[in-house]
């Protein structure tokens, strides 16, 4: 029984291809790349971090539209400024909620290959809201293109810490622009 096992375990391995020898030749070059050409409505993509500060109140519906166009796959992440630390902005991500003595109040967005929305809802009426919830918030938007997503190493980046996000995409302060100078 043992010489059986034995020829056949002898006749496995003489029967496996081996993996060593020569390294194969060289492949052929590559194409080298050529320029893309413009989309056809000429698009441009905005810078990608926005700053403004917004209101939200009757006249606007609780609702800030802004009409920046970026590609179909591409995404907007929206920050609120919660806080100053020590002169430091503390930014949470949208959407965000406060639970307040009379019901939640929540900040959202959500936008389109058009438009980008960021607004305000709650539970109570919007109108009994303190001026500390609804004037002067500081919001960033930062503009996401597909592929820093979407590769494998960039995915495991968590997209709701703004200052992640800002190493991810290389940025720094001096890069943020005021969303007035992008509409103009």
């Amino acid at each position: 029984m043992k010489k059986t096992l034995l020829l056949l375990l002898l006749a496995g391995i003489c029967l496996m291809p081996a993996c060593e020898g020569p390294e194969g030749p060289q492949g052929p070059p590559g194409f080298d790349g050529r320029d893309g050409e413009d989309g056809e409505d000429g698009m441009e993509f905005p810078n990608l971090v926005i700053e403004t500060t917004i209101n939200f109140n009757e006249d606007n519906g609780y609702n800030n539209v802004f009409e920046i166009p970026i590609a179909p796959d591409d995404i907007w992440l929206v920050f609120i400024e919660w806080a100053v630390i020590e002169g430091n902005s503390l930014w949470r991500p949208l959407p965000q909620s406060q639970l307040l003595e009379q019901g939640i109040l929540f900040y959202n967005f959500q936008f389109t290959s058009d438009l980008l929305s960021i607004f305000l809802e709650a539970s109570i009426p919007r109108d009994e809201l303190g001026a500390e919830w609804t004037d002067n918030q500081r919001i960033r938007a930062v503009y996401v293109p597909s592929f820093f997503v979407g590769n494998g190493e960039n995915a495991r980046i968590n997209l709701n810490d703004y200052d992640a996000v800002m190493e991810l995409l290389g940025l720094e302060e001096k890069d943020v622009v005021q969303m007035e100078e992008v509409l103009d």
